[in-house]
């Protein structure tokens, strides 16, 4: 299918989340009509956005229902149970995983039921790959990209596999939906504010699991969110694009240049034995983040034309310090 020439009618399930915020807000400025789904008594302050619709992701008729009520033209799934901030059960994980695949599932029969001819953009994850990449500085090797397995064998993965599994059955069906599956998402939110930015802010020192020599592939939200609505534009049934950007980097490398900017200390590494014990059952979540290389190809997203505002983390992370910045002057002013 070829580039959308209109704007479209848009629903974000995900909406008050770090990615689907950041998405929707794109999206509407970009002059799609927007709208929300919302959970339970959960609230949404984004200008511009159109309205609200409100339901349980995990209830197909509550979908439905929504589904039927705005007949979008364009469906983001970027939804799930949030990132635990301390220690989480098993039960946890599993709600997690329910959200993403059943949330999905839900989402795309209410569109096959409604009979409606809906571009369906799903975010996924990049940083499962079997083949791993030993990416040393300016030494690389083969890239992973789109077409190498998912690596089952971690939760991570194996949530990636059902969730896409799901996707796929709907496009043999004929769903026009395609998937971004993006790298380590960080930016002013979300867990990377939470656990290392804002410490960092504060010039505390935070702590890391492992000794942080793995490669990573990182991409800021922002970039996440004009690759979701450059998609829109360019909808194709089935397709599959790592969103990430062109220089995958050490962990550690990462997160010192990131204290530096924020001029706080250098990180301190804990031994993985400790970070088990601390985190729980929530270990089989974090534990991949920084114990397995991932290096990722953007290639297919850059030949579609796409081109990122920030290419590597150097220009990310100075963004991310400039919005913290201004997030502190609006707070004082505020006061004032």
């Amino acid at each position: 299918m070829g580039s959308v020439a209109h704007m479209m009618k848009l629903l974000v399930f995900g909406v008050t989340g770090f990615i689907g915020f950041r998405a929707a807000r794109q999206l509407v400025g970009d002059g799609h009509e927007v709208y929300g789904f919302l959970r339970g008594k959960s609230e949404v302050k984004l200008e511009g956005l159109a309205g609200v619709v409100r339901g349980d992701l995990l209830d197909p008729r509550s979908v439905e229902d929504a589904v039927r009520t705005l007949k979008p033209e364009g469906v983001l799934f970027a939804a799930g149970e949030r990132y635990p901030s301390g220690r989480v059960d098993s039960v946890y994980l599993e709600l997690m995983q329910r959200s993403r695949v059943e949330g999905t599932r839900n989402a795309l029969e209410a569109i096959v039921k409604l009979g409606l001819d809906t571009c369906f953009v799903s975010v996924s994850g990049a940083l499962a790959y079997k083949h791993h990449e030993a990416y040393k500085g300016e030494i690389r090797a083969t890239l992973s990209r789109e077409v190498d397995e998912i690596d089952g064998s971690t939760w991570f993965g194996d949530t990636l596999l059902k969730w896409e599994g799901v996707i796929q059955s709907y496009v043999n069906r004929g769903v026009n939906a395609s998937i971004l599956r993006l790298g380590a998402v960080y930016g002013w939110g979300g867990v990377w504010k939470e656990r290392f930015f804002e410490p960092m802010l504060r010039h505390s020192r935070t702590f890391v699991p492992g000794n942080g020599k793995i490669s990573v592939s990182f991409v800021h939200v922002d970039d996440v969110a004009r690759a979701i609505s450059y998609i829109y534009k360019r909808c194709s049934p089935g397709e599959v694009y790592n969103v990430v950007d062109d220089e995958p980097v050490e962990l550690r490398v990462f997160l010192e240049e990131a204290a530096k900017t924020f001029g706080a200390p250098p990180p301190i590494y804990v031994p993985l034995i400790l970070a088990r014990i601390s985190f729980g059952a929530a270990y089989k979540l974090i534990a991949p983040s920084f114990t397995l290389s991932q290096a990722v190809s953007n290639e297919k997203i850059k030949k579609l034309g796409f081109e990122f505002r920030y290419p590597t983390y150097r220009e990310g992370l100075q963004q991310v310090k400039r919005e913290a910045e201004r997030e502190i002057q609006d707070k004082q002013v505020a006061q004032t």
